[in-house]
């Protein structure tokens, strides 16, 4: 099993290199075989899953938390992937973007899904540290994709407030080694002699403040929606759908040291502080947004303090959180994906991603306007949707905590997806006099661009399906 592993990690870097090394001209045949190589390892990555195949190295492990995040990478590969090869043949057709351009892409999302996968099965913290910051580098050429000044501001935002905090976030592993701690392995923790127990939770201080900026943490998180307003859909969707979830993932392997020595709940009610005022911040500011790429960038800040809070509380010692917590990783994912694609489509055909700009698109797009209905219900935790499950069984394990950290996680909840809603529902309004929406470009055909959506929604119903019928009540 570990030739197949190693495989699954070498076979990004080959189709990096490919497209390095191939014309411009085929890039966009390029994007053909990138899919179907995709398609390959993602089915390995549901073997292993489905098999429950743990594989431990001197460098690598895939243990029954991090092979969730293993396999999601290569889902969420294949269908960004094959969305792609719509989204972007439809703006070369359309001239928007050049052959060159889409070789750069070709390029460097090979280069990121390899960093990807590198944070998610690394054990130790400094090379999972180095791989997050690979991450930037080549998110931030994929910022700049479009090469306009408003993109290229977006670039140089995302870079100073994320490669230089994460970089701050060093520090705390720094921190981690002053106090005490000689080994940065988290499966391998082993009980030090003497410890700085003050320093050591200020090391924590460091690293959930500083790598949260790249999960979309408050108060670091403006970059979040500012970029996703000028990024490609592919982009849109990796970043938010398993890079912020990553980067929160390298979070929680440092509390699993941090913890082993402080033998407290200081950082597990550190990240219950700072999950409460993101859901509130997140809840306000998404019923003012006005764009709805940048509504759907604060709903994945959102999500992301909803698996940190139910983190937290099985770290209180909740005895199901974990559990809930990395279903509702797994759900967001496919749910976040599925709603950028169908917003996005919208965004192809009316030129715009103004709400107020958009109204009665259910007349001019029936199946698009479907499939993002659809899309943010389940995002919202409505039934069949994974998240109504996870979110039940984090109010549970809350209230088993403490009954006021259950009251405060629904009220804001309620609050964030009301907004989330209420802006999204206006461009379902019946108003014909707005954006010209019956003069839409009839040649832009996006009907092939649906079949992603599609199959990212089943999997997401599919998971909740299995886990129902594999919970023990």
């Amino acid at each position: 099993m570990e030739i197949l592993f190693y495989t699954s990690l070498l076979a990004p870097l080959l189709l990096a290199l490919w497209a390095i090394f191939t014309s411009k001209d085929f890039a966009r045949k390029y994007l053909q075989i990138n899919r179907f190589a995709y398609l390959i390892l993602a089915i390995l990555a549901v073997f292993f899953y489905i098999k429950g195949i743990t594989i431990d190295t001197t460098f690598f492990t895939l243990d029954k938390i991090n092979i969730v995040f293993y396999s999601i990478i290569f889902l969420l590969s294949f269908l960004i992937s094959a969305y792609a090869v719509s989204y972007f043949g439809t703006e070369i057709d359309h001239k928007e973007i050049g052959r060159w351009r889409l070789k750069q892409y070709n390029m460097m999302i090979n280069f990121f899904i390899l960093s990807m996968l590198f944070v998610a099965i690394s054990k130790n913290l400094m090379v999972m540290w180095i791989a997050l910051e690979a991450t930037t580098i080549f998110t931030t050429f994929l910022i700049s994709f479009y090469g306009t000044k408003s993109s290229w501001e977006a670039a140089w935002k995302y870079v100073i407030l994320c490669w230089i905090w994460v970089t701050i976030g060093l520090l705390g592993l720094f921190m981690m080694m002053m106090a005490g701690i000689h080994n940065l392995d988290f499966t391998t923790i082993t009980k030090e002699v003497a410890i700085n127990k003050n320093l050591l939770e200020l090391a924590f201080v460091f690293i959930l403040v500083w790598f949260g900026t790249k999960v979309g943490f408050f108060p670091l998180n403006s970059w979040l929606p500012d970029a996703h307003g000028k990024w490609s859909t592919p982009i849109s969707a990796f970043m938010s759908s398993i890079l912020l979830p990553l980067a929160f993932y390298m979070i929680i392997r440092s509390q699993a040291i941090i913890d082993f020595h402080l033998n407290s709940d200081f950082t597990s009610k550190m990240m219950l502080f700072f999950a409460l005022v993101t859901i509130v911040y997140s809840g306000f500011v998404m019923i003012i947004q006005h764009h709805y790429k940048r509504a759907l960038a604060y709903s994945s800040s959102e999500n992301m303090w909803i698996i940190a809070f139910s983190w937290a509380l099985w770290w209180l010692g909740a005895p199901l959180a974990q559990m809930f917590s990395l279903l509702h990783v797994v759900g967001h994912s496919f749910l976040k994906t599925a709603s950028f694609m169908s917003a996005w489509n919208i965004l192809l055909h009316t030129h715009t991603g103004q709400f107020d700009k958009i109204k009665n698109i259910s007349k001019y797009m029936r199946n698009s306007s479907i499939l993002l209905v659809i899309s943010l219900f389940m995002l919202v935790g409505l039934p069949p949707s994974p998240l109504f499950i996870s979110e039940l069984g984090i109010i549970w394990q809350a209230y088993i905590i403490n009954p006021y950290y259950a009251l405060a996680f629904v009220v804001w909840i309620v609050l964030a997806f009301s907004g989330l809603l209420y802006n999204f529902s206006g461009m379902f309004a019946s108003k014909d006099d707005v954006a010209d929406l019956k003069k839409i470009d009839k040649d832009f055909k996006i009907g092939c661009m649906h079949m992603p959506i599609i199959m990212a929604l089943v999997l997401a119903i599919l998971v909740a399906v299995v886990f129902v019928l594999n919970f023990k009540f």
